[in-house]
């Protein structure tokens, strides 16, 4: 089962990074901060497998997740994380997808850097 959410996930990125984006074409920005976003939701997703592999030491925060959520859990809702960010950003035009995509690069990167602050290694 991991493997095939780690491919979603792949696949996801792979629609991003190779322009097979929308009638709405995708430019060079466009591309850049959706590889950006969606490589930060994927060190995120490697945290909180972490997390969720040490609960002893660590608790999840996200109130989606739970406290304590299954590597499983973790895993469907990062690739549904994943997906979503492409869909959405795909369905925005111009300055919108811009700015919706750099709002998740804004909110992952303080996400993955308080996280490694306290000792949150990516565990994939």
């Amino acid at each position: 089962m991991g493997r095939i959410i780690r491919t979603l996930a792949a696949l996801a990125l792979l629609k991003v990074v190779s322009g097979h984006a929308s009638e709405a074409r995708w430019d060079g920005a466009d591309f850049a901060l959706g590889a950006s976003a969606l490589t930060l939701l994927a060190v995120d997703w490697g945290q909180t497998r972490h997390i969720a592999k040490n609960p002893d030491r660590f608790y999840e925060k996200n109130g989606l997740l739970g406290r304590h959520p299954s590597v499983d859990r973790v895993d469907a809702y990062f690739v549904g994380s994943m997906i979503t960010t492409v869909l959405v950003a795909d369905l925005l035009v111009g300055p919108w997808r811009k700015a919706f995509l750099a709002g998740i690069i804004v909110m992952e990167y303080d996400v993955v850097t308080r996280n490694r602050a306290i000792g949150i290694r990516v565990g994939f």
